[in-house]
């Protein structure tokens, strides 16, 4: 199993989500017996999966013994990217689900402490009352972040890459920052 197969030939169209959902149950569980019976399959499907896997990457993802399976040193690594790879998954469903509905998302609001304390938490009600579904997130600027916002608000130029992006949220000094 030491040949390392290229990724088209190999891995790319080998790979699919439901095998490294297998994979990542099967660690977190620490069992193919109990991440069978957790993913309401059999466990020689579970075994059918991990063995294809090995294959398919050319190591030993897990080592198994008396006490179960843990991850290999190649097994961690492709379950620290999965998890990454689940994640993007899960915020690109979530990504669509606001898309398709304007009135759900996210909004996140960086503004100075004085304003949060002072004029933020009336806005926040006005606005949530009006669009229920949409998460508001609130936090500080930085005071790199206040002072590029401020910078480019003046119509200095600067690269594109320092400039925040940012819509006006009101008439005058306050911007939704992302």
């Amino acid at each position: 199993m030491s040949k390392r197969p290229g990724w088209e030939v190999q891995i790319g169209r080998r790979l699919r989500m439901r095998d490294l959902h297998a994979f990542f149950t099967v660690t977190q569980c620490g069992s193919m017996a109990k991440a069978a019976e957790q993913l309401g399959i059999s466990q020689p499907a579970i075994s059918k999966v991990i063995a294809d896997l090995e294959s398919a990457f050319g190591v030993r993802l897990l080592d198994r013994g008396r006490k179960g399976v843990e991850p290999t040193s190649y097994g961690a690594a492709l379950l620290r990217r999965s998890v990454a790879a689940f994640d993007e998954l899960k915020q690109s469903v979530r990504d669509i689900e606001f898309l398709s509905d304007p009135a759900k998302g996210e909004v996140k609001i960086q503004c100075h402490e004085s304003f949060a304390a002072t004029i933020l938490p009336r806005l926040i009600r006005r606005f949530s009352a009006i669009y229920p579904h949409v998460v508001l997130v609130t936090g500080r600027c930085s005071a790199r972040a206040q002072n590029d916002w401020q910078t480019s608000s003046a119509g200095e130029h600067e690269p594109q890459a320092r400039r925040p992006r940012s819509r006006p949220l009101l008439a005058g000094r306050c911007a939704i920052c992302s």
